[in-house]
């Protein structure tokens, strides 16, 4: 037996969740397409575990009674779920890739249904084959776009994390911090009408170019088909356009 060979990381996607938001409540349990879809977190559940190289996929909402109905929902959707603090986020991953024996963690979010599983699966490839602490990836639409953390940078992270922006939003101190961390930022390269989309759920306009890109493609469409709609319809992307992303 040769025992140098390193055992394979255990790759888990962690879908940070939760009700709380201000301007679309409950965004993350609205179905897709009207009126009876599949809920945008099923749609996020299901297309991490079609993602190459992902072996555990993780809802990681709060302990609030309010998330309830959205741990329930994760579980109904085939999804595993921890439960931690509302806005120690980082807590909350690291608790998680802790719980359920993560070596490496794919961070997505319940409102980004259309995450691409090819372009993650990239992802995971890269980082790993590159032996890295932390991988984001860049050149997709908004709301695509992904990052891939080993357990023990996150570990790092909550230890010396103090800046409330650093816990609440996970990866902060991993981009401020080169110097402790094998970091990369990874480009893809899509048509640039498909990349500057922004295919994120934060308001009523934003849902509504989902709705379109839902009905009018399969439900596990590719963020390469886009492109064939765009050139149908090249007035979509004005749906949303106007939104401002609040980066952290």
């Amino acid at each position: 037996m040769d025992h140098s060979v390193k055992p394979v990381p255990r790759v888990g996607a962690v879908i940070q969740a939760r009700m709380g938001s201000t301007r679309l409540p409950g965004k993350s349990l609205l179905p897709l397409p009207l009126p009876s879809g599949p809920t945008v977190l099923a749609h996020v559940i299901n297309r991490a575990r079609c993602t190459k190289g992902i072996s555990a996929v993780v809802v990681a909402t709060t302990t609030l009674s309010q998330d309830d109905v959205l741990a329930a929902a994760a579980a109904e959707a085939g999804a595993v779920v921890f439960r931690g603090s509302e806005h120690d986020v980082l807590d909350r991953f690291c608790s998680a890739a802790v719980a359920f024996e993560l070596d490496v963690v794919v961070r997505l979010t319940a409102d980004n249904p259309a995450v691409d599983p090819h372009y993650v699966g990239l992802a995971v490839a890269h980082h790993l084959a590159n032996g890295l602490d932390y991988t984001l990836t860049a050149g997709l639409p908004l709301g695509t776009n992904t990052e891939v953390i080993n357990r023990t940078a996150l570990a790092t992270a909550a230890a010396q994390a103090q800046q409330h922006e650093e816990r609440e939003h996970v990866t902060p101190y991993l981009r401020r911090h080169p110097e402790l961390f094998r970091s990369a930022t990874f480009t893809l390269a899509l048509p640039e009408k498909v990349s500057q989309l922004r295919l994120t759920l934060d308001f009523p306009s934003d849902y509504a170019l989902l709705q379109t890109l839902f009905t009018s493609l399969p439900l596990n469409f590719s963020l390469l088909q886009l492109e064939g709609l765009l050139r149908q319809y090249p007035w979509l992307p004005a749906i949303n356009s106007h939104n401002q992303q609040v980066s952290p």
